[in-house]
């Protein structure tokens, strides 16, 4: 039987094999010097074609996936452009169980030009507002304002008025067997309790002095679609919290609403008057299903957020409150609406 032994590797071996390595550090050397020079003198967007800006925002919101928030980013997006700024959108549809203050977080870390954002209600994000002031970072909120914090700018509904709309809205649906009226609030939405005071101010000066009505707010308590879902069938399968008509203040909700009065096979009993211009609502006006549809100008939304930013950079101060329009659709109208593009669900 032969015997094997271990030979000595030869000096020439050894020495190809450190001659490749030493090779291999200077050309990985080489390569990040080169990539560090092309940072530093700006050229990367330029060399993958990516258009570069002058200034970048962040806009950030709990449901970024919703149609009314991807109208509002669409056209917010268009305006920054045209400003030669970057719009970016932070919200729900990224990995991690993040919540608006993180976003916010985030937007400060990296240097954001301008931040927008929904306001929660917690004082964690109040607090995170007024870090984004201090470190020099505009911040604007939007649909839901934070009065208290640093903020520079609000964008959205006067709540006075949105209250008298919806209650003109109501006293419009009222019938002879009409007896109570809810109204879906959510937890957190401080601005909502001045809209329900109006609206049920209005419907009570509207109603005849010895016309009784019951309109009551309920408030979901917790922000998922899943929870919204459940608390609003409750409503449906109980003959005793079962409204005659229901009047729903976010997109969420709206859609909740709609699919539990269809189940509930209520369509004709419960007047639902939905919220924001989505095809399957302004669907449901023109076939008569519900009668109305109260939505904003996302268009104006958008479009207004980047004016704001824009003005602070420009003028060094900005106007403190942006009022958008409130629009009605009825059956009158739903077609219009349909043919401008509503969202689809």
């Amino acid at each position: 039987m032969k015997s094997f032994r271990h030979r000595p590797v030869k000096k020439y071996t050894v020495h190809i094999l450190l001659t490749c390595m030493i090779a291999l550090i200077a050309a990985t050397l080489f390569g990040w010097g080169a990539y560090l020079r092309v940072l530093e003198k700006g050229e990367w967007d330029d060399a993958r074609g990516v258009n570069q800006y002058s200034r970048h925002y962040v806009m950030i919101t709990d449901d970024s996936s919703s149609s009314l928030w991807q109208s509002i980013y669409r056209s917010a997006a268009e305006a920054a452009k045209r400003q030669d700024a970057c719009l970016e959108l932070l919200g729900g549809w990224s990995g991690g169980n993040y919540s608006l203050t993180d976003y916010v977080n985030i937007a400060v870390a990296s240097k954001a030009d301008g931040i927008i954002v929904k306001p929660d209600g917690t004082a964690r994000l109040r607090e995170a507002v007024n870090e984004a002031e201090k470190s020099g970072i505009p911040v604007i909120t939007v649909l839901e304002d934070e009065s208290d914090s640093r903020r520079k700018s609000f964008v959205g509904l006067n709540s006075y008025q949105t209250g008298k709309t919806y209650g003109d809205q109501i006293l419009n649906c009222i019938h002879d067997d009409t007896k109570k009226v809810t109204v879906l609030l959510r937890r957190g939405d401080a601005g909502k309790d001045i809209v329900f005071k109006q609206l049920k101010a209005t419907v009570q000066e509207g109603l005849a002095p010895d016309r009784e009505l019951a309109v009551e707010s309920y408030t979901i308590t917790e922000g998922g679609s899943f929870d919204a879902e459940e608390a609003i069938r409750g409503l449906f399968h109980d003959e005793n919290t079962r409204p005659d008509i229901l009047v729903c203040m976010n997109e969420t909700d709206s859609k909740c609403a709609y699919y539990a009065m269809v189940d509930y096979n209520q369509v004709g009993s419960v007047q639902l008057i939905g919220y924001y211009q989505s095809d399957m609502m302004v669907s449901a006006v023109q076939k008569g299903i519900i009668p109305m549809v109260i939505t904003l100008d996302a268009q104006q939304v958008g479009e207004c957020c980047i004016e704001a930013l824009e003005e602070y950079y420009q003028m060094g101060h900005v106007s403190s409150y942006f009022s958008v329009d409130l629009n009605i659709i009825t059956a009158q109208n739903a077609a219009d609406y349909l043919q401008e593009g509503g969202e689809d669900e």
